[in-house]
């Protein structure tokens, strides 16, 4: 594999882009209507786009979902080799929760992510706080381990709709396990558990793309600091999100989402 560096990025853009991919994937609030805001506003230009580097940035967040939830993936991991039936249900359900969005990622994906007008955008980010609105009405006191099949696939079809660049996958998969009367510590948990494998694998599949072609990256400094605040950033929303759902609810993110999409509705 070939990298090719372009030049058109500096230490301080890198940080700020990681720090927000790491903050923004994570939160119900869109990484990717973010990512596209904060790259149209820089005028970052690299040739093929920025695939390498938002390779390098999905992965630190990949790799600190791993790190802050390594018990219950080691137990879901090892399950089928110790006769774990809990731990392979649990296997089960993150597999079956992940078919639609790979589905439609597969089918529609390089179609949606060419979505990032600033009116596409405000679409999915007043989508967004409007789900988020909505499903808070519907508390409940379930544990994610209480799902049923049914339930899990529509979750993971609501999951599907974070293809759209400004739409949030945790804000989405949040209020889909809501409606189905989960805990909201237990919607939160679910949501980071069921990002390992919708991350792996858009990480993947462009990593494959890249690998195809020369990757453009930053300098190798420069897209370390963006891969080390991406990791970093990433940590702190997890811990921060189940910290913040143990006294408020989520709804509290569409007093930003909403304001956010109706201004760039009415550019």
């Amino acid at each position: 594999m070939r990298f090719r560096y372009a030049v058109r990025m500096t230490t301080a853009q890198a940080l700020l882009l990681g720090l927000l991919q790491g903050f923004t994937e994570l939160l119900p609030v869109s990484s990717s209507g973010h990512l596209a805001l904060a790259e149209q506003y820089f005028g970052v230009l690299i040739p093929h786009g920025l695939l390498g580097f938002d390779v390098l940035l999905h992965f630190g967040s990949l790799l600190a979902l791993l790190l802050c939830y390594a018990k219950t993936w080691k137990r879901i991991l090892r399950s089928p080799f110790i006769g774990d039936r809990a731990g392979v249900r649990m296997l089960m359900v993150l597999v079956i929760v992940t078919i639609p969005a790979g589905i439609a990622g597969a089918m529609f994906g390089e179609a949606l992510d060419a979505l990032r007008s600033p009116f596409a955008l405000g679409i999915g980010f007043l989508l967004s706080g409007i789900v988020l609105l909505v499903a808070e009405r519907m508390p409940g006191r379930r544990p994610f381990t209480a799902l049923k099949m049914w339930e899990v696939i529509c979750i993971g079809i609501a999951q599907a709709f974070a293809l759209l660049p400004s739409v949030s996958r945790s804000g989405m998969t949040i209020a889909a396990s809501r409606a189905f009367k989960l805990k909201r510590h237990d919607a939160v948990d679910f949501a980071f558990l069921m990002a390992v494998p919708a991350i792996a694998g858009a990480t993947l599949f462009t990593a494959m793309k890249v690998w195809n072609g020369s990757a453009a990256l930053p300098s190798f400094a420069v897209s370390s600091a963006g891969f080390l605040a991406s990791f970093g950033a990433s940590i702190f929303a997890v811990l921060a999100l189940r910290a913040f759902v143990g006294r408020f609810s989520t709804a509290w993110f569409a007093l930003y989402l909403i304001p956010l999409g109706v201004l760039l509705l009415a550019r």
